[in-house]
């Protein structure tokens, strides 16, 4: 079964946000003070800062790409963000010159083309204009799982306690702010006795 870097994109991703891009580098040393390595056909690895993480170019993440129907690498991902702006002709181009070096070096590694819709979608979420993706598996257990967490910090979501007086119920008992809502949107009643004939005068 195929191992993904469950966070290797979360990583990248934050990294775009923060504006601390990360470097490619020989050593897998994240604490290290490594020299950038832009050749993709020599580096090995890509480090990240605040936190300190390495990942191996290799790693397969969880980015699936419809033509061939497998993880794409973390080579092939930041290739493409480093080519974001470049026309379809001149990435395959770019593309096909690296996997030339990879080949010459007797690297069995090999860039993966993404074709524009892919790319395309890759970039939207990488740089934070969308949360979905067509194409990054397990993006609805990320979000039910932070969503879950923030309810438990209490950062949001939950269900709170409303006093009793805005309620109307007993003092202490927790209520859905939604249900709270609509009770005091509700008209107040009396029993059928009173409706129909009114109340009367003391």
């Amino acid at each position: 079964m195929t191992t993904f870097a469950v966070d290797a994109l979360i990583r990248l991703r934050q990294s775009i946000a923060a504006n601390d891009s990360p470097i490619t580098t020989t050593s897998s040393d994240p604490t290290a003070a490594s020299e950038s390595i832009e050749n993709l056909a020599i580096a090995t690895h890509i480090q990240f800062n605040n936190p300190q993480n390495s990942y191996s170019l290799d790693t397969p993440t969880r980015f699936i790409s419809q033509s061939s129907g497998k993880p794409v690498d973390l080579r092939s991902i930041w290739f493409a963000w480093q080519n974001k702006d470049v026309n379809i002709p001149d990435y395959i181009a770019a593309a096909q010159q690296l996997n030339e070096e990879l080949a010459s070096k007797d690297s069995p590694t090999k860039v993966q083309n993404l074709v524009f819709v892919e790319k395309l979608d890759l970039i939207t979420w990488l740089e934070g204009a969308s949360d979905d993706s067509d194409y990054i598996k397990g993006l609805e257990n990320d979000a039910s799982a932070a969503k879950s967490a923030q309810v438990a910090s209490g950062a949001a979501g939950g269900v709170s306690t409303i006093p009793s007086s805005a309620a109307g119920t007993r003092t202490g008992k927790t209520i859905d702010p939604r249900l709270q809502e609509i009770y005091n949107g509700e008209r107040r009643m009396g029993d059928r006795n009173t409706v129909l004939r009114g109340i009367k005068p003391t």
